[in-house]
């Protein structure tokens, strides 16, 4: 178990604060956070695919055309990178890596044509407390639920490249989660010629998780919560500091690691992350149980307690099946159906949770119909659309396991790269719940010209022709 999985376990760190400790490791982030509370009321239904737009004004961008070749074309302001040999001394584990490097594809003007029949446009804004939130357009794949969706946060004050965090290759690290939510998985990246110091124009690329819902939601964090967490984690790190010292005139090295292995866990970390301040930490998150909860989690633990009263367990799992269809739950849950119940009541809660709020929401309603031209390779165990390629990767590995090497082989003799050790030009990987591999491209890929495809998984090569 790596010292983040443990801080984690015996700490008890909700996702959020995860993300900030590694973050502070990095030393990737400084400064305070805004601590005003934005409110909002607004809820926006999208048009569907195939609505006409001509009445919409686009707000990023003038057209769908220009939408597509803007994300797509060939000055997007991340368009190659070369990779690099990085290193993080704040590691407490080897701390030296290759950063791959990227070169996207520059799309097609008939790829450009077809790809703009997919846009939908939204083209809504809500304004609060100096923000203003425009969703522009968005372009989705109900086959693979992938999809991206651009928008426009405009600020009073600048928000510094410290709290941003934008990466080498566009990705915005330091948005989600800080200034807004977003309910399905996904990434933001920066589309640099509409972004100035006062506006942010972003692309969130997504994956949408059918148990999470048919709705992209999007809202603004709670900041007054935001700040008192925030406070609590400084405090945690000076109370944690002044537990590691305790300890260590109370126990010895050995004392220490006999302890953690009482606790079920290995012993004998050291350095920074040694054994006292695993002790230290959990002795702090255990006093202070009560004041690192957030009012979020409060608020679902109620719903759940509730829910619990009102429905017996086959209810709640009758309901939750009525809502995700069978099939879902026998996939999702094969092999570990005591777990089921509690799932139920957990997902239940947290719907109940977002409906209540739905008014302080942006709601984008994905389309259950409609999917993009494909092609499959390998009798069907890789399809790939022009914006992504899912794998069944349990056919070659055990679960978990990643592709090692992805190429597309072009009928040009040229080849794309999807991911290799010193290139990845993805802009997010995900392992589904059915055990499938997907990545969403950072080019939009002509299918027709792909000849084959090239997979290295598991010590393995494989070169898949078209089905």
């Amino acid at each position: 178990m790596n010292g983040e999985k443990l801080f984690l376990a015996i700490g008890g760190l909700e996702s959020a604060r995860l993300e900030r400790t590694e973050q502070e490791q990095k030393k990737r982030r400084s400064g305070g956070r805004l601590v005003r509370r934005l409110l909002i009321a607004a809820a926006i239904t999208a048009a569907l695919i195939g609505t006409a737009y001509a009445a919409v004004t686009f707000f990023l961008y003038d057209s769908p055309a220009d939408m597509i070749t803007g994300l797509y074309g060939e000055n997007t302001g991340f368009d190659q990178k070369e990779p690099a040999l990085v290193s993080d001394p704040q590691k407490p584990w080897p701390n030296s890596m290759v950063q791959p490097g990227y070169e996207k594809r520059p799309i097609e003007q008939p790829l450009t044509q077809e790809l703009e029949q997919w846009v939908s446009p939204v083209g809504q804004t809500v304004e609060t407390d100096g923000y203003k939130l425009t969703v522009d357009a968005y372009v989705y794949d109900s086959n693979t639920q992938c999809g991206f969706i651009t928008l426009l946060l405009e600020h009073e004050k600048p928000i510094s490249a410290e709290e941003l965090l934008v990466g080498y290759n566009g990705e915005i690290g330091g948005l989600s989660g800080n200034y807004l939510r977003f309910n399905q998985y996904g990434r933001a990246y920066l589309i640099p010629e509409k972004t100035t110091d006062t506006q942010l124009a972003f692309t969130y690329y997504f994956r949408a998780d059918m148990f999470t819902g048919t709705n992209l939601l999007v809202s603004f964090p709670d900041f007054e919560e935001q700040a008192r967490l925030e406070e609590y984690e400084q405090n945690r790190t000076e109370g944690v500091a002044a537990i590691r010292q305790r300890l260590k005139e109370e126990l010895t090295v050995q004392e220490a690691a006999d302890k953690m292995k009482e606790l079920g866990y290995g012993g004998g970390y050291t350095g920074d992350y040694d054994d006292y301040y695993y002790l230290a930490a959990l002795e702090y998150d255990t006093a202070h149980a009560d004041e690192r909860m957030s009012k979020e989690t409060i608020e679902l633990q109620a719903l759940t307690d509730q829910l619990e009263k009102d429905l017996t367990p086959d209810e709640a799992v009758k309901k939750l099946r009525s809502l995700w269809g069978d099939a879902l739950v026998e996939e999702l849950f094969a092999g570990r159906m005591d777990e089921l119940s509690a799932a139920a009541y957990h997902f239940l809660a947290r719907r109940a949770y977002e409906q209540a709020r739905m008014d302080e929401m942006i709601c984008v309603s994905l389309p259950d119909g409609g999917s993009l031209p494909y092609k499959t390779f390998g009798q069907g165990d890789i399809y790939v659309n022009s914006l992504c390629v899912q794998i069944r990767t349990s056919h070659y590995a055990d679960e978990g396991a990643g592709a090692k090497k992805l190429v597309f082989h072009m009928t040009d003799g040229t080849d794309f790269v999807v991911k290799d050790e010193v290139t990845d030009n993805t802009l997010f990987k995900r392992a589904l719940e059915n055990g499938d591999s997907i990545y969403m491209l950072n080019s939009a890929i002509q299918i027709d010209d792909i000849a084959s495809v090239e997979l290295v998984i598991s010590g393995e090569t494989r070169i898949l022709t078209v089905d």
